[in-house]
């Protein structure tokens, strides 16, 4: 934990306290609520609640003005609805008299002063320390933590879609502007609750600890899976048998159906999606058979996104779920770069940190067979080298079976015994490592084997190098905070048009939360934001980001908020649907996740003067990527600024500039015309 997070919340008022007492107060207040009927009393309650509102370090003015609004609000209802037996003024079913107006009085200050009180609660106490302040009820805690941690995924996904909507251009300046706002917000985020409850159920049952089984083998017979009764089989008659010990590579294109495949093995799929037909037996058990706190004991499967596979509030909670003691909790953490952040809340880690996460987590586990769905895409490239030499450890330590899908091939061909191919949904005969790491299967899996400007070659030719033209976007000594952990430390940054810029650094550095202040998703507590024209974002994951229930919807979306003539609206969607190849009536909800990132970035692209593009690349086989940094050519040719925050040297390495971030702070700039490295003026 860093400082700054341990000094979050403490103030002078509630948080000086332990958690346990802050709550006791908070439920004494409202029992309080009941019993003071005197405006004296009332009163002293508000005067207590409002002390202690203003004594925290961090305070939610806008939550704040919900406590006088709805103390008017009382004051007002019982006003005109005085006791008729006390006289006053009437008028059609109103009465006005002096014994109402106390009585709202009473009520509106009593009301207020717990409703202060309540919010000086929440901004004292993080989620983590709600739950230890009721941890004490063992029958209810597991309740607790599933209510608890369902509320950290919906204020994410609340988070994540309001700052999608202002890049979009919808404005939140105003309360009928907000009301308004509350429309698209609640469609789209209504369908993805239901999406994350059953991801939250897999979670939270693949975190109860049962003993391992020693059998590391895979059997599949016959297998065909879809994901519904309207949908065809994205798996077809797949055989598949893996001896226990073996490291084994899943290979094919984008969409071929190797998460498919991955989900069946560690049983998301059918207990949380989807339907099967054949036989998996996974550790000597049949997956759809045995309770999945067992199955998951034996073998873990770790997801794409991350935080779909977190079940814990915070790191030490989540890592000490699938340990199997502290000192095996902390090893892992410490092989993964994350040893420092035992108190973070999880929702506070980057989606690199995440990622590190997840995967110490499955390797403190006991399991035999771990099933890992590009777990190095978000890495950066540190954690790409811890998660390599974590996995020899793990080897070392007692024999696995391990099932890979993942596009950083070079990293896992030597530890590679067998690889095996997905074309069309059916699986094609197994290849030796040195036969598939050769330029025809890397070429036909469209994985690339070639470095990053021949593959730009092949989209149509390298970056533009011409004079770079004026400056667009800026930000100046920005500094910010949220949820009071201190990210940014003053970054300086520019984009010009014509201009690439990488933004790159090490997972939780600050470069998504300074990339996202650029586009006004996020305000700067310190410094200044400069830009000319619109700027777009298109997010990490992007399906965050999604608005609409069809592609058609989600394209005409943008030119909607921005009032384009019909006509042009019409074109964008034209012109969307063709880039993409995408249905009009197809639900982004059911699309492959390569697919919703290249549906935002059409969606995104309305008109901008700089386009943003966090990890582009994840996701994407060769020919996505292809197609992508050929429309980042495009942009470029017509004057745009592109900003991609990457990871990947192959793509940064075509940049004008490169820009490191590292501890909220530009670490060092590299500019592409004499690759002259320079440190920014402190």
């Amino acid at each position: 934990m860093t400082p700054t997070e341990r000094r979050r919340g403490k103030g002078l008022g509630l948080g000086l306290f332990p958690p346990e007492l802050r709550l006791a107060v908070v439920f004494a207040a409202g029992v309080l609520f009941i019993f003071i009927n005197t405006r004296p009393a009332a009163l002293l309650l508000l005067l207590v609640g409002l002390s202690l509102f203003l004594a925290n370090d961090t305070r939610d003015w806008k939550l704040a003005a919900s406590a006088p609004l709805s103390a008017g609000l009382m004051l007002f209802y019982n006003t005109i609805l005085s006791p008729a037996s006390a006289g006053g003024y009437r008028w059609w079913i109103f009465t006005v008299n002096a014994a109402g107006f106390e009585r709202g009085l009473v009520t509106g200050l009593r009301l207020a002063g717990v409703m202060l009180l309540s919010f000086a609660w929440l901004g004292s106490t993080p989620l983590p320390e709600i739950y230890r302040s009721l941890a004490w009820f063992k029958p209810g805690e597991t309740w607790t933590l599933g209510i608890l941690r369902g509320v950290q995924i919906i204020k994410r996904e609340v988070v994540a879609l309001t700052q999608s909507l202002l890049i979009r251009g919808l404005r939140w300046d105003s309360v009928i502007a907000n009301i308004r706002n509350l429309v698209p917000l609640g469609v789209a985020i209504i369908p993805r609750i239901i999406d994350n409850a059953q991801k939250a159920t897999f979670a939270s049952q693949s975190h109860r600890r049962s003993a391992p089984k020693d059998d590391g083998t895979i059997a599949v017979s016959d297998l065909y899976v879809r994901y519904g009764a309207d949908f065809p089989d994205v798996l077809q008659g797949i055989d598949l048998a893996v001896p226990s010990g073996e490291f084994l590579y899943l290979a094919g294109k984008s969409a071929a159906g190797k998460t498919t495949l991955l989900r069946t093995l560690g049983g998301v799929i059918p207990r949380v999606m989807g339907e099967f037909r054949g036989r998996v037996v996974v550790s000597g058990m049949a997956t759809h058979e045995v309770p999945l706190a067992v199955l998951t004991a034996s073998a873990r499967y770790v997801a794409p996104d991350p935080f779909a596979s977190i079940h814990g509030l915070t790191v030490g909670q989540e890592i000490s779920f699938l340990a199997p003691d502290e000192n095996a909790a902390h090893e892992a953490l410490g092989v993964m770069g994350l040893a420092d952040l035992w108190d973070r809340e999880t929702t506070k880690l980057s989606g690199g940190q995440q990622v590190r996460l997840v995967l110490a987590g499955a390797l403190a586990s006991e399991a035999r067979i771990f099933l890992l769905d590009a777990p190095m895409q978000e890495l950066d490239p540190e954690g790409r080298v811890a998660f390599m030499e974590a996995l020899a450890i793990l080897r070392s330590r007692r024999p696995c079976t391990i099932v890979v899908a993942d596009p950083f091939w070079r990293d896992l061909a030597s530890y590679t015994n067998r690889v095996i191919v997905l074309e069309g949904g059916r699986l094609l005969a197994p290849l030796a490592p040195p036969d598939f790491f050769a330029e025809t299967w890397l070429a036909r899996c469209r994985l690339q084997s070639r470095e990053g400007a021949a593959a730009l070659e092949t989209a149509g030719g390298s970056i533009p190098d011409g004079p770079l033209g004026e400056v667009v976007a800026t930000l100046e000594g920005v500094h910010v905070a949220l949820e009071g952990t201190q990210i940014l430390h003053g970054v300086d940054f520019a984009a010009r048009q014509g201009e690439l810029v990488a933004v790159m650094g090490p997972n939780g550095s600050g470069k998504t939360t300074a990339m996202l202040t650029l586009a006004g998703a996020i305000k700067p507590q310190k410094g200044a934001v400069r830009t000319r024209g619109r700027v777009g974002y298109v997010f990490q994951h992007a399906q965050l980001q999604t608005v609409a229930m069809t592609v058609e919807e989600e394209l005409v979306f943008g030119p909607r908020v921005l009032r384009w003539p019909e006509p042009a609206a019409k074109a964008f969607v034209m012109e969307g649907v063709a880039w993409t190849g995408l249905g009009r009536d197809t639900s982004p909800i059911d699309l492959h996740p390569a697919d919703v990132r290249m549906l935002m970035i059409a969606a995104c692209n309305t008109d901008l003067s700089t386009l943003i593009l966090d990890e582009p690349t994840i996701g994407l086989d060769g020919a996505g990527i292809e197609k992508v940094m050929q429309l980042v050519k495009e942009l470029l040719l017509h004057g745009k600024a592109v900003v991609i925050i990457t990871h990947d040297q192959e793509i940064a390495g075509q940049a004008h500039r490169v820009v490191t971030i590292r501890d909220g702070l530009v670490e060092r700039v590299r500019e592409r015309s004499n690759s002259q490295e320079f440190l920014p003026a402190r």
